[in-house]
């Protein structure tokens, strides 16, 4: 037998409760694990479990050993299930998966995937995704409307629709948790903004700028030496010119030349005060043409002023110049971000009130969709189910309409049975024993086996209740769905061991000189079934 997908080669136990290094060979198809009670048939899924993420018990270890190892190999020849492992970062050669449980005394356990230690999660997402456990408590989860709905999706085959729905809901989900925190962020945003405003209203006053701070000083000690000038230009000038009171050296060099004649001066030294006197008047002309009296004390009180914001500015922050220009800077782009919060809440909704429309289309779709396959799947359910000798049984697939949309649309799903014939259709988890909940995600197993991503089964207490004619359609059933899946199985039932491909039986044996109890494995095929069904019959 040869199928495309995920099947357990061998699972070792080493000194694992009452196996000391055991190894089993399972076979593609159906595996049957017999044994008496207390064998240790049922350690066998517990190490499983070890495998697939289950938590550690430290007692599990056996006596006198330090650590107990479960390791497994699985067989892969699916492509998606490789793309699968190479998408989480644990990608294999050829077409093996290893999986490999380390459990310490000291309650510490080590995980391996493919020859890399991994965290438990990463082990429970791989066997969640290709692999279910049905057992005494697992039957449980039927009674949830949430796996009743991922049962229908995988009947009606919609994956791709689910999947696209998802993808919108999820970006849906995130955008109205956006949405949300920015509406409770408005008062405090609005608080910012004044704030901020406030502080950049100052840095707007001044625009700081290192070279202008150089430049204002330059002019301010340009401003002030023009101011000293003036004043020493005034008093030269009243020299010069002479006060209200008295005259000036002009008036003055006037007075002398009035005075001077050739009787008392040669004409030589009267040229020599002419020329003194001109000297004079030059230096006064230059001294008013050369030097720029424009002095404008509004310019002059402004330069100070600006002077005086940067002092209070960098008092205030107490950093330099360019450090104020970083805060001018950090304080805009802040104020940019939150002016655009406004905007972005709009935008926002509007992608909400988008994506809402687009999630609400397909769910319609898929809620249609489920409604039609639900008649179908209910069909097909009452007929697996009567022949799993639930004589009269029916099942109704019944498919509500929510309010608000969710992560799977707007359909709840509940699966209803009527056991009895004439007592009406009731939720499953009211009416339905649990003998009838194995036998019902049995037979759901029996068809959809052939639709979903699971490749191996694992059947615990698949027989508790049951006998005779019910038995051996529970072993049919369990036969039929290791045609598209490999299945594993503990029974203490003849009738369903006899459907087996391969038998591993469990003893448990005293050793006589150690004097411990140990377990052991026995594979048995094709004529050696038959021998062993024969001797569970008898007993």
């Amino acid at each position: 037998m040869q199928f495309t997908g995920l099947t357990l080669n061998n699972l070792t136990l080493k000194n694992f409760a009452t196996f000391e290094d055991q190894t089993i060979i399972f076979d593609q198809g159906f595996n049957a694990i017999v044994g008496e009670t207390g064998s240790g048939k049922s350690l066998i899924l517990d190490a499983l479990q070890l495998i697939l993420g289950h938590r550690a018990d430290k007692r599990i270890i056996r006596k006198d050993f330090e650590f107990a190892i479960v390791e497994g190999t699985f067989n892969c020849n699916d492509d998606q299930i490789k793309k699968y492992f190479d998408e989480n970062d644990f990608p294999f050669d050829g077409e093996e998966v290893y999986i490999k449980r380390i459990l310490y005394r000291n309650g510490k356990s080590k995980a391996y995937l493919n020859h890399q230690q991994c965290p438990l999660t990463t082990l429970t997402k791989f066997s969640k995704r290709f692999i279910d456990l049905v057992g005494q408590f697992e039957n449980q989860k039927l009674l949830s409307s949430d796996y009743q709905l991922k049962l229908l999706d995988q009947f009606s085959i919609n994956e791709t629709l689910k999947s696209e729905y998802q993808k919108i809901f999820t970006f849906l989900s995130e955008q109205q948790l956006e949405l949300k925190n920015l509406e409770s962020r408005k008062v405090e945003v609005a608080k910012k903004l004044d704030y901020l405003n406030f502080q950049i209203s100052e840095f707007e006053k001044l625009d700081p700028s290192v070279d202008r701070e150089v430049e204002l000083n330059k002019k301010k000690r340009v401003l002030q030496n023009l101011e000293e000038n003036k004043v020493s230009v005034n008093k030269l000038n009243s020299l010069f010119d002479g006060g209200h009171q008295s005259g000036g050296l002009i008036n003055l060099l006037n007075q002398i030349e009035s005075e001077l004649t050739e009787k008392l001066l040669d004409q030589d030294t009267l040229e020599q005060f002419f020329n003194a006197k001109e000297v004079l008047i030059d230096m006064n002309y230059k001294i008013n043409s050369s030097i720029n009296l424009e002095f404008d004390e509004k310019e002059f009180e402004h330069v100070l002023e600006e002077l005086d914001l940067y002092q209070r500015l960098k008092r205030k922050y107490q950093v330099s110049t360019e450090d104020l220009i970083d805060i001018y800077n950090s304080y805009t782009e802040e104020r940019k971000e939150l002016e655009n919060l406004t905007d972005s809440v709009e935008l926002i909704k509007d992608k909400v009130m988008e994506l809402s429309k687009s999630a609400l289309m397909i769910a319609e779709k898929l809620h249609e969709r489920r409604i039609s396959y639900a008649k179908d799947l209910s069909k097909s359910l009452t007929l697996a189910v009567q022949k799993l000798r639930m004589q009269g049984a029916t099942i109704s697939i019944k498919v509500d309409k929510v309010e608000e949309l969710n992560s799977q649309g707007i359909s709840k799903v509940s699966f209803l049975a009527e056991t009895n014939p004439g007592e009406g259709h009731y939720k499953i988890k009211e009416i339905a024993s649990g003998g009838e909940l194995s036998r019902i995600l049995l037979s759901l197993r029996t068809i959809l086996s052939s639709k979903d991503s699971i490749s191996i089964f694992l059947f615990d207490e698949i027989d508790t209740g049951i006998g005779g004619e019910t038995a051996i359609s529970v072993g049919e059933a369990l036969n039929k769905v290791s045609t598209n899946s490999q299945v594993i199985a503990i029974t203490h039932l003849p009738q369903i061991a006899k459907f087996s491909n391969k038998l591993i039986k469990v003893s448990k044996h005293l050793s006589s000189d150690l004097g411990r109890t140990f377990s052991q494995i026995e594979e048995l095929t094709q004529g050696q079934i038959e021998k062993e069904i024969k001797e569970m019959t008898s007993l």
